[in-house]
């Protein structure tokens, strides 16, 4: 079935639909239904919606995926060598978007289920307005639930593996995540995939903090070179509680990362950051839009990206503040380093404010590397290459300092770092 007149062709319909099983729960397949009620009369994004206008999704929306639900060929058994768990941290992974509890640890503190919470499904990354989550409701086949009621000792690494069989598959996962007033959670996010056929990862995080309660949540994308992921996340904040993120990008065809925060209540704290490096043909698109409802609130981003190749890095940071969230401080800061003549850099920071007693600011910068830096790093005797690397890598590392969490800081710094070897070996043959 086609999509209506003017609306871009795409696989997710009805023979789509056919082929991807329907939940067990009942609430589900009702919530399935009004999605697709959603989604299906507005299809994917295009070029006229102003924050897809630099992401185009027509290389998508040729793939002819299958749900991931309907490969019969794919075997995962273990968690891909490349991806080492972080020290100290259980595991938890997904294959496809499914939990694998065969290959995951328990974890103290922190209750797992494969049940939605009904309180938290839809209820924060809405799909009336974010296009990802009207796909992800409308063929979401398995939710995962996480409830943390005290302060976790134990780090969560969550892994999740893309697998294709003999067809692209596409996937759509949704994680509801619960911290109770109070408690605490660090969670680790890797997104990787296998080679073979082309995957879509579609995830939606839906996060809620309660009073005084902290969540430190780091993501990796790094996927396979034609293979796309396309996630979403909504964050909402009570009083008095924290929130630290930070998202890397560092493989891919296409990735979009979209994080949308909300402040319900006074004392609230988000820091979210992100880096990304990128060759070849790489789309990344970080789009962060944070609202202050309240009074007496703070935000702050710092997101710096290396992009090479032909490669586009895109990023769009929205800060809404309302008429009585007085004493709010919010800032945004994007800069990019072009590592040669080809790649594209697209940034749109944005400032809505409505009240009169608040601190707001935002940047952005692109360049290229000094050639005066290249030259003080060249007279003392180091070759171009690793003078090069040096710069790039001190250019990312103040985005990536602010990793409060410094294991999990050594592990992105890692790398990044091997990116750039890979990239300058490459370069050097």
């Amino acid at each position: 079935m086609k999509p209506a007149a003017g609306l871009m062709e795409h696989p997710f319909g009805a023979d789509y639909a056919r082929r991807t099983p329907a939940p067990a729960d009942a609430m589900l397949a009702a919530f399935r239904d009004q999605a697709r009620s959603v989604f299906e009369p507005q299809g994917l994004p295009g070029p006229k919606n102003e924050a897809w206008r630099f992401t185009p999704l027509r290389a998508l929306a040729k793939v002819p995926f299958i749900p991931a639900a309907a490969a019969d060929d794919v075997d995962v058994t273990a968690v891909p060598a490349p991806v080492a768990v972080l020290p100290g941290a259980a595991r938890l992974v997904l294959v496809n978007g499914v939990y694998r509890a065969d290959l995951s640890d328990k974890i103290e503190g922190v209750e797992i289920s494969t049940a939605s919470d009904r309180s938290l499904l839809g209820h924060i990354a809405t799909m009336a307005s974010v296009p990802m989550a009207a796909l992800n409701a409308s063929f979401m086949g398995a939710v995962l639930s996480l409830k943390v009621t005290k302060a976790a000792t134990t780090p969560v690494h969550l892994i999740s593996v893309a697998a294709a069989g003999s067809q692209p598959v596409a996937f759509h996962p949704r994680l509801l995540i619960n911290i109770a007033p109070g408690a605490a959670l660090t969670l680790v996010e890797t997104h990787c995939g296998l080679p073979g056929q082309a995957t879509l990862a579609n995830p939606v995080t839906e996060i809620r903090l309660g009073e005084g309660a902290q969540l430190k949540r780091y993501v990796q994308v790094a996927e396979q070179s034609d293979s796309f992921h396309l996630a979403a996340t909504g964050i909402a904040l009570a009083k008095d509680s924290r929130f630290e993120g930070f998202h890397t990008g560092l493989g891919g065809a296409l990735v979009r990362q979209e994080i949308a925060a909300v402040m319900h209540g006074t004392g609230a704290h988000l820091e979210l950051h992100g880096a990304y490096a990128l060759d070849g043909h790489s789309h990344h698109d970080f789009t962060t839009s944070i609202d202050h409802h309240v009074p007496g609130c703070s935000s702050n981003q710092v997101f710096k990206g290396v992009v090479g190749g032909e490669s586009r890095g895109v990023y769009q940071g929205r800060i809404h503040v309302a008429r009585d969230a007085q004493k709010t401080d919010a800032r945004q800061l994007h800069k990019a380093l072009f590592l040669e003549r080809g790649p594209q850099i697209d940034c749109k920071p944005e400032l809505e404010i409505y009240a009169d007693d608040v601190q707001c600011a935002h940047g952005a910068a692109t360049g290229e590397i000094d050639a005066d830096h290249l030259f003080f790093l060249a007279a003392r005797g180091i070759d171009p290459a690793t003078a090069r690397m040096l710069l790039v890598e001190a250019f990312l590392a103040d985005a990536t300092e602010r990793i409060s969490e410094e294991t999990v800081r050594a592990a992105f710094t890692r790398d990044i770092q091997g990116w750039l070897s890979r990239r300058s070996l490459k370069a050097a043959a």
